[in-house]
Formats: structure tokens, sequence, C-alpha cells
């Protein structure tokens, strides 16, 4: 999650949509004043290594961590967290600020992300069956609608990027708010084997459980099989 004043640009962090990228190539053009989450210390490597800011004012102020990495997620004197909700970032920055600023985040379709997330969390053969996953609730982790609409369901950000059309999406975002173009490095796409097609991995079974869980999502965005 970004707070860039100078852009007037406020991303919010969903899950498995190219977010980890999308943050390092835009903490590139960060300012010391803006606003920057942690991340895991293996996407914190990576954002230093492509010559990203790193993370800042995301803490209550006059808090000084321990030793170890502050985690990503809410914890004792985080302000500001990875996949912070937007209802939650408004009420932090107030509704002047957050109304003002243009309000971004990346969203992909369910069936996607759930194969993602599934080659995230079980990296090496032998893997558990995908109905495995499907039937320990694991898979509702990538579930963004709560990040980006309120609590009555309405969409609170200004763009939705969808990952389809991911790099025209950042290149009509860049001219908007006069960033340069965005080089995204290559973050976790390792986890996922080339080629692997949801349609040939999902079972029927796993498909309505991801359809019956996400339908905010494919009633919004369109998403189909």
């Amino acid at each position: 999650m970004l707070v860039m004043h100078d852009s007037g640009l406020i991303f919010v962090r969903t899950r498995k949509a190219a977010g980890t990228s999308v943050e390092i190539a835009l903490s590139r053009h960060a300012g010391q004043a803006d606003i920057i989450t942690s991340m895991s210390p293996r996407d914190e490597a990576l954002r230093t290594a492509e010559g990203g800011r790193a993370p800042q004012h995301h803490l209550v102020h006059g808090y000084t961590p321990d030793r170890e990495p502050v985690p990503p997620g809410r914890g004792p004197g985080v302000r500001f967290y990875n996949h912070m909700p937007a209802r939650e970032i408004r009420q932090q920055l107030g509704a002047d600020t957050w109304d003002r600023y243009l309000t971004v985040c990346l969203e992909r379709s369910p069936y996607e992300k759930v194969v993602s997330l599934y080659f995230h969390r079980h990296r090496t053969e032998p893997r558990i069956p995908i109905g495995e996953f499907i039937e320990s609730g694991e898979f509702h982790d990538a579930f963004n609608w709560p990040l980006y609409t309120d609590a009555g369901g309405e969409v609170m950000v200004d763009t939705v990027i969808h990952h389809e059309h991911l790099q025209a999406g950042l290149d009509a975002l860049c001219t908007r708010v006069g960033l340069p173009a965005l080089v995204l490095p290559r973050a976790k796409s390792q986890f996922r084997p080339p080629g692997s097609d949801y349609r040939q991995i999902l079972t029927p079974a796993a498909r309505r459980a991801i359809e019956e869980a996400y339908a905010p999502e494919f009633a919004h965005h369109g998403y189909r099989w």
C-alpha cells in the first residue's frame, strides 16, 4: 500500500493480482514524505535490488520497532500495513485526502487468483490435490472484494486495473498522475509452473466453490470461465 502525495495517488494493495510487482515499481518514484508499507523480507530484498524506496511513514509517530523487521500486517505500532482495506486507509488519512487523491487497486479473475495462491502456498512437489486445497478453506484468502469496498459493498476506489490488461491500465494510470511508465519486476511469478491453465487444474467442484465464494467479484467485474 502506498500514498504518493506529489502524484496524488493512493494504491490499495490487493492479493494475487501483481500487487507486489506494482508496489515495488511505484516505490521507485516515491518521495521522502510518501507512505510506503512494509512487505515480507523476500519482497523487501527484491524491492532493494530493484531500486525501490524502503518502507516509511507507516508506523505510529514516535514508535521504535524491535530489531526484527516489522511484519507486513497489523501489529504494535503499525498505522498503515500491507493489504490494508480501503475503508481503514480512508479513516487514517481522513476523508478529505482520500477524496482528493486518485485511488486505485488491481483485480484479477478469481479462477486465476485461486490457482496462483495454490501454487504459492504449495511451491514444490508433491503438492496436495487442488480439491484438498479448496476443502481446507485456504482458497478464500485471495478474496479481494472487502479490500476495496465499503461496509455496504460499494466500490470505494476510483479505478480498478484488471490484471488481464495490466500494462495498458498502468500506462493510463501513469499518464493520468504524471509518473514515468512503470517497469515491473517479476515478483512471485516463479511459483506457478509456466503454461498452467486454470481450466485444466480446477475440478468441477473447485470451480463451483470459487464461483460461490467469490460471487461479488464475478458479478461486479463480469469474469467468466
